[in-house]
């Protein structure tokens, strides 16, 4: 998009933040306070949505405990937006739980779960937002996370990798959708190793069958691999400082690991093989 870059596009703008009582989505909330925007945390978390709001800088602001996997209340949640500050201008669809297993051991439950905390959620955030957020006229911008594991595969890691890549796609479809808009930015989040809880099963939200979980030693070795990673992995609040540039600067990709751009690089390179098999 073209044109799209103005000063101060964030003061006094309103921010919604799932995810927001930990982790990635906390730390975009600290940041979004930094700047003056209005922040809405949303999250089934009430005591880590306390938490991220007594951590942050002064601001307008409003806790909100939805599920945002449930279109209804999702829905209601946008109606209290709405009577305190209008339009969302910037949406961080930023909700999502972590499941490991082989491709063809996680139960219809399970799927079902991380299916609707990890895409049907950010397809509801579009469906309830992006028409205001097109019709506002204002400088908007849709960030939804991804993963690594959105663009690279590994073992073992099925559900997970599946419902990122699935976010992939549609965060680039939605950004051809609004190729032609200069005022509704689009970005895709794909970090790596982040200190979050996303690995721990007793956090508010997960509703996962845990008697179903694949046992194999693949499986447990690569959620062990990322309980691992994660405490040492990177600051949310450094992330969030990657992210809010990248939306300043209108950049689609949100990269934040290097390493694991290399592993997709060697991905790519495969796919762009195989087009000498094709004759």
């Amino acid at each position: 998009m073209v044109g799209i870059l103005q000063a101060d596009i964030f003061t006094n703008k309103t921010a919604l933040i799932t995810g927001a009582a930990s982790g990635i989505g906390r730390g975009l909330a600290l940041h979004a306070a930094k700047l003056q925007m209005n922040v809405v945390l949303m999250d089934l978390n009430a005591d880590g949505l306390n938490e991220t709001h007594s951590l942050m800088t002064e601001c307008p602001s409003m806790i909100i405990h939805c599920d945002v996997s449930n279109l209804e209340d999702f829905s209601k949640a946008k109606e209290k937006i709405a009577s305190e500050f209008g339009t969302v201008h910037f949406l961080f669809n930023n909700a999502g739980i972590f499941l490991e297993g082989r491709a063809w051991k996680a139960d219809q439950k399970n799927w079902q779960r991380i299916i609707d905390v990890n895409l049907m959620s950010v397809i509801y955030g579009l469906n309830l937002f992006v028409d205001e957020m097109v019709a506002s006229q204002e400088r908007c911008h849709i960030i939804n996370t991804s993963s690594m594991a959105g663009i690279i595969v590994g073992p073992a890691l099925a559900p997970y990798t599946t419902t990122k890549h699935a976010v992939v796609g549609l965060t680039r479809t939605l950004h051809e959708d609004l190729a032609d808009n200069d005022k509704v930015g689009v970005s895709v989040l794909c970090p790596g190793l982040v200190q979050t809880n996303i690995i721990e099963r007793d956090h508010l939200g997960l509703d996962l069958d845990e008697s179903s979980i694949d046992q194999h030693e693949s499986a447990k070795n690569n959620a062990q691999w990322l309980a691992d990673g994660v405490k040492e992995g990177m600051a949310p609040e450094d992330l969030a400082t990657i992210v809010f540039k990248k939306i300043e600067n209108n950049e689609f990709w949100i990269l934040t690991h290097p390493e694991f751009i290399e592993v997709y690089e060697t991905y790519a390179n495969e796919i762009a093989a195989n087009k000498n098999n094709l004759n």
